[in-house]
């Protein structure tokens, strides 16, 4: 029997058996390091064969049953992780203690802390979005500098950079003109062509569909046609784009005499065709003046079986507004007649002219006093009054009195006195570049005042 023990607890084999797979999981030790009940300790420890060997097969077996998936569930409390084996095998000099080979599946195990708790708290609800607790999801940060760029684009930003350019344009005009001439020392623009600048610049407002302006005036010989020309000379020698003056005066207009007549075709003329499809199929009806302003004349008055009315206004701009960005219409003395009434209905700026005289004045305010009142009311607000000089001399009227009452029934600066100018008052084709300069200047404001409204949202 002696024998026996000696050759089992001393021999490589039993030893062996007991460390021959350190990988496994030894049966885990109670609380505070007792052994579970089953297990035999070291000092109950059976000098006998069998009972070696029963502990050899208790060391061997793997770590199954002797932790529950959820300990909370059992004894209310968290359990503490079982030790390993090696430190649950008693030495009691008979065995020799297993030296653990070199690598890392042969490293023991270290003792885990306890698991925390799973009760933290959970983080502000502002940083969170969902339904429910279960769903919440952790939203992502906004930092500050993703916020200011939004989804601009950088190169939007450069656009309001102010850049100073190091090269002055030269005046053209003026003392400044002659120094720069003579001495090549540029003093730069003066403050009236800074001015006039100004003005060209506020003329080439992009217009959003196409924009129709009347010109009207309840008295005859007022000039409303050579207001018409001169203003749509202006622009489009300004603006560059193609602009359309009609004549729109039921009663013999004489537009294209006054703008150069290049053609014989009429306004019925062109409604009669109904091949029109391109913009040459229009220019075909039009005649152009050296401003580049084209114009459509009215059928001849001693021909004309009917006067010019609504309907042959409103057929004529559905043609031509897909062709040309600006459409002037050089209408009659009358606001009742169906050709005026076509012309009011379409329109987004309108052209009172009167003359620099008592009885032109009063039908200046008989005109606007009859749009106020026939709900032209907003049309109002996008007009432009124009005071005449049709004869040279001085006027019998106060012309800046006069100016200062219109003023209260249209916005301030839309009130245009023009000059009496010997080309105008000739009676031939009215050329831009032969009018006076006061003239000229005062035609220009009128064209940047009537262009403040390109852009303007209300309409007709």
């Amino acid at each position: 029997m002696s024998a026996d023990y000696d050759r089992l607890f001393h021999s490589p084999d039993a030893v062996q058996t007991v460390d021959e797979e350190p990988n496994r999981e030894l049966p885990p030790a109670g609380r505070d390091g007792v052994m579970p009940q089953g297990t035999a300790s070291s000092a109950d420890a059976p000098s006998s064969a069998p009972a070696a060997h029963a502990r050899t097969q208790t060391a061997s077996v793997p770590h199954q049953t002797w932790q529950t998936e959820n300990p909370s569930q059992v004894t209310g409390q968290l359990q503490p992780v079982p030790a390993h084996a090696s430190q649950r095998v008693p030495n009691n000099g008979m065995m020799r203690t297993p030296q653990a080979p070199n690598g890392a599946r042969h490293e023991q195990q270290r003792q885990t802390p306890p698991p925390a708790p799973r009760t933290a708290p959970a983080p502000p609800p502002s940083h969170y979005y969902g339904d429910s607790a279960d769903q919440r999801v952790p939203a992502q940060p906004q930092t500050a500098s993703a916020a200011s760029m939004g989804n601009h684009r950088a190169i939007d930003a450069l656009a309001h950079v102010g850049v100073r350019s190091v090269v002055k344009m030269p005046s053209q005009r003026g003392w400044r003109h002659w120094v720069y001439v003579m001495t090549r020392i540029n003093l730069g623009l003066s403050p009236d062509e800074i001015y006039e600048l100004d003005l060209f610049t506020r003329i080439r407002r992009n217009a959003r569909d196409s924009y129709q302006i009347g010109v009207f005036g309840l008295k005859g010989g007022v000039g409303k046609t050579a207001v018409t020309v001169a203003l749509g000379s202006a622009l489009s020698s300004i603006r560059g784009d193609r602009i359309l003056a009609i004549d729109a005066d039921p009663d013999g207009g004489n537009l294209a005499d006054r703008a150069g007549r290049q053609s014989a075709a009429t306004i019925a003329d062109l409604l009669s065709d109904q091949e029109l499809h391109r913009y040459n199929d229009i220019r075909a009806y039009t005649s152009m003046n050296g401003s580049n302003l084209e114009v459509l004349s009215s059928e001849e008055y001693s021909a004309a079986r009917r006067e010019f009315n609504d309907d042959d206004w409103r057929s004529a701009t559905d043609i031509v507004s897909r062709y040309y960005n600006l459409v002037l219409a050089d209408c009659g003395a009358g606001l009742f007649q169906p050709g005026a009434r076509g012309v009011l209905s379409t329109v987004s700026g309108l052209v009172i002219v009167a003359s620099a005289s008592i009885d032109g004045a009063r039908q200046a305010a008989i005109t606007m006093d009859w749009l106020r009142q026939n709900g032209y009311q907003d049309l109002l607000g996008r007009s432009c009054v124009v005071v005449n000089h049709v004869t040279p001399g001085t006027p019998n009227i106060d012309v800046e009195d006069l100016v200062q009452q219109f003023e209260r029934h249209v916005p301030a600066g839309r009130v245009i006195v023009l000059p009496w100018d010997k080309h105008i008052a000739a009676g031939t084709e009215i050329q831009l570049d032969l009018l006076g300069k006061a003239f000229r200047r005062r035609v220009v404001e009128l064209a940047a005042a009537l262009s403040d409204d390109f852009d303007r949202l209300e309409r007709r």
